[in-house]
């Protein structure tokens, strides 16, 4: 990091004294020859070596942080886990243990109002109460991974710990597993974003 703001500081220097150096003609030819070139190289030199590493890569290559995704046997698990936990937490009269783990479903209100996998929350509850989940992984589910991969992107930028459920709501019913409202009452509707998906006989589906 050091050597890198160095760089660009001995960059500025060279092209400040060889400026000041030459004759008003020459400096003419030299503003847009070499001293503007040099100066803007060494400003964006500097305000690159200022971000975070992934940034720094992200800048770089036109791409950012990679989010790692989790599958439909993982996400189950992790949630079966918690909830035996909790039951058994429950039956001893204690405290139940905290997730170090947080499901967040990226969809819209009219999707989320229909239906959520059992232990998520929307992402207006986890923004408006993102101190909260300070420190747990974010687990980011749509309707098929597109939209919370984007979500996903964007926490990982800011160095939250994220995962994106690829398959998302779709795998999820597939595999026919459970689906809640948001009140937490079981439900067999599932809000598809379009038509052009299909889900299990079991499941209503809906788009509108």
């Amino acid at each position: 990091m050091v050597g890198r703001e160095s760089v660009a500081n001995d960059l500025t220097m060279h092209a400040t004294v060889t400026f000041n150096s030459a004759t008003p003609s020459r400096r003419k030819i030299l503003m847009y020859r070499n001293f503007m070139p040099l100066l803007i190289a060494s400003l964006m030199l500097l305000a690159f070596v200022a971000q975070p590493a992934p940034a720094q890569l992200g800048s770089l290559f036109g791409f950012g942080p990679k989010v790692p995704t989790i599958s439909t046997a993982d996400l189950n698990k992790q949630l079966a886990a918690q909830r035996d936990a909790e039951a058994k937490a429950q039956a001893a009269g204690t405290t139940a243990p905290v997730p170090d783990f947080v499901v967040v479903d990226v969809r819209s209100d009219a999707e989320v109002n229909v239906s959520v996998i059992p232990g998520a929350i929307t992402k207006a509850e986890f923004e408006k109460n993102q101190q909260q989940y300070q420190g747990r992984t974010v687990i980011a589910y749509c309707t098929v991974g597109g939209r919370s991969g984007k979500y996903a992107a964007q926490l990982a930028k800011d160095g939250v710990d994220v995962k994106n459920y690829k398959g998302s709501i779709l795998k999820w019913v597939d595999a026919k597993l459970p689906l809640v409202t948001l009140e937490g009452q079981p439900t067999n509707r599932v809000h598809t974003y379009s038509d052009r998906y299909s889900v299990p006989a079991e499941y209503e589906q809906v788009t509108k």
